[in-house]
């Protein structure tokens, strides 16, 4: 498949990282180690449904939180980051088909 975005690069399986926040939440959560294609040309980052899916599912709960979070909350706004350990060559060929 030819990239999207640039339409030169044929993406190439890989990971990458995310970094996830909402206007009304203070959190800001860094996602590390996501399975995805990755144009070698232009850098654009396909993931598929069911990857996101598995992203959304994790991420909202926290975002949810946030958003809870009033001004006369004593501590910041955490910075939360989760990192997915690598996974061996068939693995991630299977997240990045994975519909």
């Amino acid at each position: 498949m030819k990239c999207l975005k640039c339409f030169e690069g044929n993406p190439q399986i890989g990971v990458t990282s995310l970094t996830y926040e909402r206007e009304e939440s203070g959190i800001q959560i860094k996602v590390e180690g996501i399975p995805a294609e990755i144009c070698p040309v232009c850098g654009e980052v396909y993931l598929s449904e069911a990857v996101v899916q598995q992203i959304h599912d994790l991420v909202s709960p926290l975002l949810e939180i946030g958003e809870e979070m009033t001004e006369e909350t004593i501590l910041p706004p955490p910075a939360v980051a989760i990192q997915f350990p690598p996974l061996e060559p068939a693995r991630l060929k299977l997240a990045v088909a994975a519909v």
